[in-house]
């Protein structure tokens, strides 16, 4: 797997209270679920070992829960900024204006590069930080709105209804959409999603995290332009938006933990 490493960033965060989660904890189970069943023994030993016998379904949320815990103040806060990477209409990762602070992208780089190149010496503690990170991470990198526009914060500035209660497009690819287009546990989702071929899953498990986000990029636009077609302030999605994105809903779920197993069994085999 091709990788392009940066250096870490040290240094304290600015941060806004807008909101950096992406699925929800159902999505994040789904994909963390999905790459489970794809583990190499090698990687499935070295996780079990590393996690204390827990999934990584257990920890796929743990990088959005440690902002409520002692974790956050300790050092972590430097992390706000890696569930995301925010792409204005016409531009690309590599001509987007880049947080100095990081990003999704960047984030994963410097992740897996700890985790492979400098293993042996990180602590016991920081292996075991740094998979979760990167459990979660490969889940947002593949959420549209993490890849939502600069200008709107991800679609937290883009006002909609939906079924006809105030939110924005960031919230409706958090959890509502999860949650409205089929009533399953992620469980059950796993169960109806991972059905596809060993070509079609040999064929995603390739490319680097940013070929990965560009993917991410181009189903962000598909809704930016979908939205802003309906041609309303405050538009109401509802049923035919469900429709009409649940394959892409699907798709990003299926890749995105089909690719979370390639990572880890890259790291760990």
């Amino acid at each position: 797997m091709k990788r392009i490493f940066t250096a870490f960033l040290c240094s304290t965060l600015l941060f806004s209270s807008v909101s950096a989660f992406a699925w929800g904890p159902k999505g994040h189970d789904v994909v963390a679920a999905i790459a489970e069943q794809h583990l190499t023994k090698k990687a499935r030993k070295a996780l079990n070992e590393l996690l204390d016998g827990k999934s990584i379904v257990y920890y796929s949320s743990w990088m959005d829960n440690i902002q409520n815990s002692p974790y956050w103040e300790n050092g972590y806060n430097k992390t706000k900024t890696w569930h995301y990477a925010n792409v204005d209409k016409g531009l690309t990762y590599q001509t987007m204006k880049k947080n100095e602070n990081g990003d999704v992208v960047s984030g994963l780089e410097f992740l897996t590069k700890e985790l492979t190149e400098n293993y042996d010496n990180l602590t016991d503690s920081m292996r075991v930080d740094y998979v979760k990170m990167v459990v979660h991470m490969v889940g947002d990198l593949h959420c549209p709105m993490h890849a939502g526009r600069l200008s709107d914060l991800g679609g937290n500035r883009m006002k909609v209804r939906w079924f006809g209660q105030n939110t924005n497009l960031h919230s409706v690819w958090d959890s509502k959409m999860i949650d409205s287009a089929r009533k399953w546990s992620y469980s059950e989702w796993v169960n109806h999603l991972d059905r596809t071929t060993p070509k079609f899953k040999k064929s995603v498990m390739r490319g680097t995290f940013e070929e990965w986000f560009t993917e991410t990029v181009e189903g962000a636009a598909e809704i930016y332009d979908y939205v802003e077609r309906l041609g309303e302030d405050n538009p109401n999605l509802s049923y035919q938006f469900v429709y009409d994105f649940s394959p892409l809903l699907e798709e990003r779920l299926l890749i995105g933990g089909y690719r979370l197993a390639y990572v880890l069994n890259t790291i760990f085999d």
